[in-house]
C-alpha cells in the first residue's frame, strides 16, 4: 500500500510503545487499530508540520499516564482542530498517547467515515463511552461547545459558546484532571460566512456552514475548497483538579455544576485572548 511507504522505521518503533485493550483481533472495544492509527498519522503528519505547522505550548501539562480529560474550543467548520490536538499530543509525549475524541452522534450515521473514525480512536459521544475511557485510563478529548461552535460565524471567532457540563460531571466522578486546551488558527481556516440549517436537517444535523471556501470553489475550482494554511498554536493549561475540593456528590448540585464549568470556560477564553495577542500574523512568519 502506497500509503506504508511514508511511514518511518522511527515511526514503527514509537507506535509500538501504544497499547491498546486488545480483544484478541488487534481492535479495542471500540474498533481501534494501531496499524490503521498509524497510517492516518503517516499522511496527517505533513499537514501538522508543513501545513498547518502546528506548534504546542505548554505541552508539559499533557499527562504521561492516567485518565484526563482534554477541554478545547472548537472552530473551523472541519474537525480538523480535534485532529491537530491528537497530533500534538502523540508528538509530545513518550511513550505516544492517544487522544481519544468524543465526536457528535451523528457521526455515527456516515457511511465510511464511522468507520474510519472508529479505526483511528474516536468515540461516539455517548455518557457511557466516556466513562469507559475514563475507567481506561485514557486521555478523552471533548469539546463542550458541540456543534455550535464549530459552525461560529465570522463576527463570533474566538468568542466561545454555551459549554454543555457533562465534562464537568465526569470529572468530578472519575477525579480526572482537566487539561484546558485553547486552539489559535482554526478559525480562519475557513473562514464561516453564514450556515444552513436546511442543508443540516438534510444531513441529520443541526447546521452546515457555508464557508469563504465554498464560494471560491465556485471560481477557482475544487483545490479552493481546502482550508486556508493557517498557522496553528495550541496552548495547554495547567491541570484543574476540583474533586480536590469538591466531593463526587457536587454533581447533584446544578448550580455549582454549571458555576465549575463556567470557570473551566473562562480560564479556556482568557488563554485564547492570551494566544491571539502573542500571534503576529494569521499565517505565521
Amino acid at each position: 500500500m502506497w500509503i506504508d511507504q511514508l511511514i518511518t522505521e522511527a515511526d514503527r518503533e514509537r507506535f509500538q510503545k501504544i497499547q491498546i485493550r486488545d480483544l484478541g483481533f488487534g481492535y479495542d472495544p471500540f474498533g481501534l487499530n494501531v496499524d490503521a492509527l498509524l497510517r492516518a498519522y503517516a499522511i496527517v503528519k505533513t499537514f501538522y508540520r508543513d501545513y498547518f505547522r502546528v506548534t504546542g505550548h505548554g505541552t508539559e501539562n499533557i499527562p504521561g499516564q492516567g485518565r484526563a480529560i482534554l477541554v478545547a474550543n472548537h472552530s473551523g467548520g472541519l474537525p480538523i482542530d480535534g485532529m491537530m490536538i491528537g497530533m500534538d499530543v502523540l508528538e509530545h509525549t513518550d511513550p505516544p498517547r492517544l487522544v481519544r475524541a468524543v465526536v457528535d452522534r451523528f457521526v455515527a450515521g456516515l457511511p465510511w467515515i464511522n468507520t474510519v473514525f472508529a479505526r483511528v480512536g474516536q468515540v461516539i459521544g455517548v455518557r457511557r463511552n466516556f466513562e469507559v475511557l475514563l475507567e481506561n485510563e485514557e486521555i478523552v478529548l471533548v469539546f463542550p461547545e458541540g456543534s455550535p461552535g464549530i459552525v461560529k460565524p465570522w463576527p463570533k471567532r474566538y468568542r466561545l459558546q454555551t459549554f454543555n457540563v457533562g465534562f464537568l460531571e465526569l470529572h468530578l466522578q472519575y477525579r480526572a484532571p482537566i487539561i484546558p486546551v485553547a486552539v489559535v488558527g482554526a478559525e480562519e481556516q475557513q473562514p464561516i460566512l453564514a450556515t444552513s440549517g436546511a442543508i443540516g436537517k438534510a444531513l441529520g444535523v443541526s447546521d452546515v456552514p457555508i464557508t469563504l471556501n465554498a464560494l471560491l470553489s465556485l471560481i477557482f475550482g475544487p483545490l479552493a475548497l481546502l482550508p486556508f494554511p493557517t498557522k496553528y498554536d495550541i496552548y495547554y493549561g495547567e491541570p484543574i483538579r476540583f474533586y480536590e475540593e469538591f466531593a463526587e456528590d457536587t454533581v447533584q448540585n446544578p448550580e455549582m455544576v454549571e458555576t465549575l464549568t463556567l470557570e473551566v470556560k473562562e480560564r479556556i477564553q482568557k488563554m485564547i485572548d492570551d494566544g491571539l495577542e502573542r500571534r503576529k500574523t494569521v499565517f505565521g512568519g
